[in-house]
């Protein structure tokens, strides 16, 4: 597997946690996501040889309990 395409995961456990806080570290992939959907990226697809422009969203995400509520900011109890 290639260095760029492997998944990163955030786990920041104990009194260091950020808590509700988690905009800080979500916010730039938030930022470019938007970029992505509203604007797209142009792509050459090599198979068809031509330039087309990808568009992309994020279908789910895994979390535990908890993290889903920071992240949908919801009470989750």
């Amino acid at each position: 597997m290639k260095e760029q395409f492997f998944m990163l995961s955030l786990l920041i456990l104990g009194p260091k946690a950020p808590g509700k806080d988690i905009d800080i570290y979500t916010q730039p992939l938030i930022d470019d996501l938007k970029d992505l959907w509203n604007v797209g990226l142009s792509i050459y697809d090599d198979a068809l040889a031509e330039q087309f422009n990808m568009h992309a969203i994020i279908l789910w995400s895994i979390n535990n309990f908890p993290a889903y509520g920071n992240l949908s900011r919801w009470s989750t109890k």
